[in-house]
């Protein structure tokens, strides 16, 4: 039988300034602080029950600095990727779009899973990235696509952490299936599609939400 308390590292990726930090420290302490300078990635270990069979699994969420470095090594290190821009920095979504470009190039297709996460969207009357440009990006990169805030909403930053781990943890289980049931099983795939309503080819459209 598989060993379920298989482990998730996740990278925090983006522009200086985006909010990674707060988005981070927001989702584990459900605190919301404002303002963060570091020189450093950060390194935190946390745990999570998934409901279908409530066994712990270690999660470790690696914050980077983006202090002009390439990513490469951690891009390597991560089987997923919380990418984030801010709608009120174009720049920041340029630089995204980068990312997801380098993480293309660098993984294995099923061995990773992306959330782009526009952050700041309380600021949206400065808004100067579309909602329907974000979609289109993370539908080229077959990744999902959420907009938050953290200052505002600690269910928001907690919804777009349990979406990307609830994918990666089923990515995970489907490549330690045998591959003679990786031929002939879909209910993967199908619990997939029920919680991220993907269900066909022609609707590309993967799941969005402003919080």
């Amino acid at each position: 039988m598989t060993n379920l308390s298989t482990k998730i590292k996740i990278a925090i990726l983006g522009k200086h300034q985006v909010g990674k930090s707060a988005i981070t420290v927001r989702y584990l302490t459900k605190r919301f602080i404002g303002e963060y300078s570091s020189a450093n990635d950060f390194l935190y270990k946390h745990s999570v029950n998934f409901e279908e069979n409530h066994v712990p699994v270690e999660i470790e969420i690696l914050d980077t600095c983006s202090n002009g470095c390439s990513y490469d090594e951690v891009i390597r290190w991560a089987d997923s990727f919380l990418v984030i821009y801010s709608i009120v920095d174009r720049d920041s979504f340029c630089e995204a779009e980068k990312l997801l470009k380098k993480i293309s190039k660098l993984k294995l297709p099923s061995y990773y899973t992306i959330l782009l996460l526009g952050s700041k969207n309380d600021l949206e009357h400065s808004r100067t990235v579309s909602v329907s440009e974000a979609q289109e990006t993370s539908l080229n990169y077959n990744c999902q696509f959420l907009e938050v805030s953290a200052a505002e909403s600690y269910s928001g930053v907690q919804l777009a952490f349990h979406s990307l781990l609830k994918e990666t943890r089923s990515s995970q289980l489907h490549r330690n299936l045998p591959i003679r049931r990786k031929l002939g099983v879909n209910s993967v795939s199908k619990a997939l599609g029920n919680i991220f309503g993907k269900n066909s080819k022609a609707d590309r459209k993967r799941p969005s939400l402003s919080i």
